[in-house]
């Protein structure tokens, strides 16, 4: 469900469903967020150096292949939960699944951006019409 400008204006936490059941995760402060933020750019800016691997080279396509496959899922995993530090990652990891755990690091990423969107605007409002 798409956040309200109220839920926005007053720090409303989001839920996240793992394991079948309801969590609250609380929007990060700024100095907190910021420090997430580095840590999510850190492991997106991985990405383009297994975009020109090929199966020419063995060696790099097999740690290509088990980054993007088995390191990288986890390192969401890791990120998922220190933005919701208040979680309890074992027992959410003993009955969750991966696809719950995706669209719960998908609202996270919604909220952990929201200068990107006002950035964005303010660029639009400057360019020459």
């Amino acid at each position: 469900m798409a956040r309200t400008e109220d839920d926005k204006v007053l720090r409303s936490p989001i839920t996240v469903t793992l394991g079948g059941a309801e969590h609250s995760v609380p929007l990060l402060v700024i100095k907190d967020a910021r420090e997430w933020r580095k840590r999510f750019a850190k492991l997106v800016s991985k990405l383009p150096a297994y975009a020109g691997v090929t199966t020419d080279d063995a060696a790099g396509f097999d740690v290509a292949v088990n980054s993007m496959l088995v390191s990288m899922p986890d390192e969401m995993a890791d990120l998922f939960f220190a933005y919701a530090k208040d979680l309890d990652r074992d027992a959410i990891e003993d009955v969750a699944t991966e696809a719950e755990l995706a669209r719960a690091i998908e609202q996270v990423i919604e909220i952990a951006f929201p200068l990107v969107g006002s950035l964005t605007g303010a660029l639009g409002k400057m360019a020459p019409r």
